[in-house]
C-alpha cells in the first residue's frame, strides 16, 4: 500500500523557511520561534473554547518543536508573551 502523507501548510512553511538561502541561521530560528508561539496560540484556543477544532494543530505544533529542536533550540525555554489564563 503506497499512502502518500499531504503537508500541512505549517509543515510547508517550515520547509521553506529552513530551505531559505538568505535567512541566516539566528533569523531561521527566530521566523520558526514566532511561528510556533503562533502554532501554541492557535491549539489553546481550540482546547479553551469550541471556536477552533483540533485540524491537525497538534500535527503543525509538533513540525515546529521538530524543526526547532534540529536547530538545538530549547522549546521549552521559548517565552510565551499569551500564557494561558491559569485559576
Amino acid at each position: 500500500m503506497n499512502q502518500t502523507v499531504t503537508k500541512t501548510t505549517a509543515e510547508e512553511n517550515i520547509e521553506r523557511v529552513i530551505l531559505d538561502p538568505t535567512l541566516s541561521r539566528q533569523e531561521t530560528i527566530d521566523a520558526l520561534k514566532l511561528m510556533y508561539t503562533d502554532a501554541r496560540a492557535e491549539q489553546r484556543a481550540a482546547t479553551e473554547s469550541a471556536m477552533v477544532d483540533d485540524d491537525g494543530l497538534n500535527r503543525n505544533l509538533r513540525a515546529f518543536e521538530l524543526a526547532l529542536h534540529e536547530l538545538d533550540v530549547d522549546v521549552e525555554a521559548i517565552s510565551d508573551d499569551h500564557g494561558a489564563a491559569t485559576l
